[in-house]
């Protein structure tokens, strides 16, 4: 009865080890999703400023080829 006791604790041990593996794994993909997820955002936030550069100098540009009366 010992000896089964020992094996299920065993294979309990095992299971748990494979799980918390899974876990550090899960882990780790979670932290490369959030770092994408950051660079992304920056990349967008700095695209978006430099489309409003881009328009406010083409509204400047426009607004100086207007002949004036």
């Amino acid at each position: 009865m010992i000896e089964q006791l020992k094996e299920v604790s065993l294979k309990s041990l095992d299971m748990i080890n494979k799980n918390a593996e899974g876990l550090l794994k899960l882990a780790k993909f979670l932290e490369e999703m959030q770092d994408n997820q950051k660079l992304l955002a920056t990349k967008v936030m700095k695209l978006e400023k430099r489309i409003e550069e881009l328009e406010t100098k083409e509204y400047e540009r426009d607004l100086n080829e207007r002949p004036k009366n």
